[in-house]
């Protein structure tokens, strides 16, 4: 489930920017940054091909930082998330963005309520089924996530 060259080959920018933004919103998701999570943030980020050299991937990364600082309102979020979605559309590569998020997430052994949350959020915005969460949470060997009621399923 990792993402890897063969993911990069067939994207463009702006998927590759969606992928990046998403693993921002992981790093910083409950507004703390441990040591282990920067620590694997920093290899998944240097170990895929993205096209910059690593002075423009650090101003990328500042970037997303600060669009994701931006947003205040439930609704602002919401269309943030829909929006990389949208640029994100194979149904396997979004598996695997979800896998590398819970995988940065975890990185320092715990995964708190806010980024189970995000997790849920992104789940449902990409249309990760129940088996492809539960396949994300066996591939790390997580606890389950609770479920995100999705919209008009009352």
């Amino acid at each position: 489930m990792h993402l890897d060259a063969n993911d990069f080959a067939q994207l463009d920018d702006a998927q590759r920017l969606a992928i990046l933004e998403t693993m921002v919103v992981s790093l910083v998701a409950d507004d703390k940054v441990t040591p282990a999570e920067a620590q694997r943030f920093d290899e998944i980020l240097f170990s895929l091909p993205w096209g910059v050299d690593r002075e423009v991937l650090g101003g990328m990364v500042k970037g997303a930082r600060e669009r994701l600082a931006a947003l205040k309102a439930p609704a602002q979020i919401h269309d943030y998330v829909a929006n990389l979605a949208t640029r994100i559309t194979s149904p396997a590569l979004r598996q695997k963005v979800i896998f590398t998020m819970a995988t940065l997430m975890w990185a320092d052994g715990e995964m708190n309520r806010v980024e189970k949350n995000v997790i849920g959020l992104f789940s449902v915005a990409f249309n990760i089924t129940t088996d492809g969460v539960a396949a994300i949470r066996d591939a790390l060997n997580l606890p389950p996530i609770p479920p995100v009621a999705r919209p008009g399923s009352n």
